[in-house]
């Protein structure tokens, strides 16, 4: 199973929920950093879509900032197999519910969360720790 599957399409809205605010198509995630590859991509495009809409190759994807972290998480070897977690996203807030086993483990979803470019808050409140 891939984390693409675990991205929950029904649950996730474009709106500004869980405090995060409406920004201008500039502005980066929560470390205030640009994924300057992905930026030059959604740049090709008339009007750029804002960091939270911009899809794995660049390209407006509604729910593109979810989509990005499945994809980063696939890409981590000690993350790759979970799936006891599901993603969401409400604008720019990313949203896990369900289960680790680790804190380390979820402290390390957030991490990558967080660095994701258009990430403006990662809601952990509805994963627990066994």
């Amino acid at each position: 199973m891939t984390w693409h599957n675990q991205i929950d399409l029904e649950h996730c809205d474009d709106s500004s929920t869980h405090g995060a605010s409406s920004h201008s198509p500039m502005t980066p995630g929560l470390t205030n950093t640009y994924d300057a590859e992905l930026r030059e991509k959604a740049g090709m495009h008339t009007p750029p879509p804002p960091p939270e809409c911009m899809g794995l190759e660049g390209e407006y994807d509604t729910f593109g900032l979810v989509h990005r972290l499945a994809e980063t998480l696939d890409q981590q070897p000690d993350l790759a197999a979970i799936d006891t977690v599901t993603l969401t996203q409400h604008g720019s807030a990313i949203c896990l519910s369900g289960s680790v086993e680790d804190s380390a483990v979820l402290d390390r979803i957030v991490d990558i969360a967080n660095h994701l470019d258009g990430t403006r808050e990662v809601d952990v409140s509805q994963v627990s720790v066994a």
